[in-house]
């Protein structure tokens, strides 16, 4: 297997966040944002046909630097959308009160000490670094990935087996703008004659890496492939001064259960919503997820 540490690019923290970039917005959206208390960015989105502000396509929270948050319900309030959907930072605690709905989740953390990278794998199960050594036996190799369609292949398996839609052209774009950056690391793992298996974007935040997007073609060595790329996300994460490292949380308890698995723990996530009282009718038949 040959040196990857030699032929990675070194990447770097964000100097804000990627869930506050504005072109991240008009990217997705084709809009400009709408931005709010504390550099707030939302974007201006069509929810089942009612006009609604909400969190950045593929953004997995909003991330302000403030912990006061009533300055920002106040002004999507202002706002006059028909429906507003926002994500809150991770940690943010949430007690606005009714119109407003609150979802409570969750994604999955790990940190370790500053300047001890190797601690950030001292938690993962025996059975998970043993796969690690096999597929490097194998001949799975992990190294940079900048090309685009192999990306949105991988991403968009993943989509498909789970029947869950997916703006493909907003991605692609998206995805060319990140790649573009020294702010994340795109890594693939590829068999021993070259052939891609799996793919993981990571984005550096301050202090903490996020695994943002990811896929996978199923196959005998695609779980030991995912597992090879989490090792070296963490490791990247690590080398580069961050001290923890965000799964990206998932819905699916089979997923929560494997990021559970490397040491992972969960960090409260909340969700804030507010559908104006005509239209609550139509979304509770077209999205009922939003009243949850």
């Amino acid at each position: 297997m040959r040196d990857l540490h030699n032929t990675m690019p070194s990447p770097s923290e964000h100097t804000s966040s990627w869930f506050m970039d504005e072109k991240w917005c008009r990217l997705t959206t084709n809009r400009e944002p709408w931005i709010g208390p504390f550099g707030a960015v939302m974007c201006h989105a069509s929810i089942k046909g009612l006009r609604a502000l909400i969190t950045p396509p593929w953004a997995l929270h909003t991330e302000w630097s403030s912990k006061k948050n009533a300055d920002l319900r106040m002004a999507l309030e202002s706002a006059n959308a028909p429906l507003v959907v926002i994500d809150l930072p991770l940690n943010h605690s949430c007690d606005w009160k009714a119109p407003w709905i609150v979802q409570e989740n969750h994604t999955r953390m790990i940190t370790w000490d500053a300047g001890a990278p190797a601690s950030a794998h001292d938690r993962w199960p025996k059975h998970r670094l043993k796969q690690v050594r096999k597929g490097i036996a194998k001949g799975i190799v992990i190294d940079v990935c900048t090309d685009v369609d192999e990306m949105m292949a991988l991403h968009q398996m993943a989509r498909e087996r789970k029947s869950i839609p997916s703006d493909a052209h907003g991605l692609r774009r998206l995805l060319q703008h990140i790649i573009q950056s020294p702010h994340q690391s795109s890594l693939i793992a590829r068999d021993s004659e070259g052939n891609p298996i799996a793919n993981a974007v990571i984005l550096h935040n301050k202090s903490r890496s996020i695994y943002a997007f990811g896929g996978q073609k199923r196959s005998a060595l695609s779980a030991l492939a995912t597992v090879m790329l989490l090792h070296r996300a963490i490791e990247i994460s690590a080398e580069i001064g961050q001290t923890s490292f965000d799964f990206g949380g998932s819905r699916d308890s089979g997923v929560d259960r494997f990021y559970a698995e490397f040491g992972a723990i969960k960090v409260k996530k909340y969700r804030a919503i507010l559908c104006r009282t005509p239209y609550k009718w139509w979304l509770r038949i077209m999205r009922p997820d939003l009243f949850i």
